[in-house]
C-alpha cells in the first residue's frame, strides 16, 4: 500500500494565501481610485479609472473562483487535519491502554 504524505501547514498556508489573494482583489478597485487621484494628470487619471473599470467584472468572477478554490482547499486541509488528529488520539490511547494491560512491556 502507498503511503500518503501530506504537508497539511503547506496546504493551511495556501488556503491563507488564497484568502489574501481574494482580499487584494476585492479591494483593488479602491485601491485603483486611490492611484487614479495620486496621478495629478486628469487625462492618465482618467486612463486608470477607465482600465480598472473593464477589468470589474473579470475581477469578481476572479475573486468567485479563487474564494471556491480556497474553501475547497480549506475543506481537504480541515478534513485531513481532523482525520490525522483522529488516528494520533487513537494511537495515544491504544498506548496507553498497552502500558496499563502489560506495566512491564517495553514499547517499540
Amino acid at each position: 500500500m502507498a503511503d500518503l504524505l501530506l504537508d497539511l501547514g503547506l496546504l493551511q498556508q495556501l488556503a491563507d494565501d488564497l484568502a489574501a489573494i481574494s482580499r487584494e482583489f476585492t479591494n483593488a478597485d479602491k485601491f485603483s481610485k486611490d492611484v487614479a487621484d495620486a496621478t495629478g494628470h486628469d487625462d492618465l487619471r482618467h486612463h486608470v479609472e477607465d482600465f480598472a473599470d473593464k477589468w470589474n467584472d473579470k475581477r469578481e468572477k476572479m475573486v468567485e473562483e479563487v474564494d471556491a478554490l480556497q474553501s475547497m482547499v480549506k475543506a481537504v486541509s480541515d478534513g485531513f487535519t481532523k482525520v490525522d488528529d483522529g488516528f494520533a488520539k487513537a494511537l495515544e490511547e491504544g498506548a496507553a491502554e498497552t502500558r496499563k494491560s502489560n506495566p512491564g512491556a517495553v514499547p517499540k
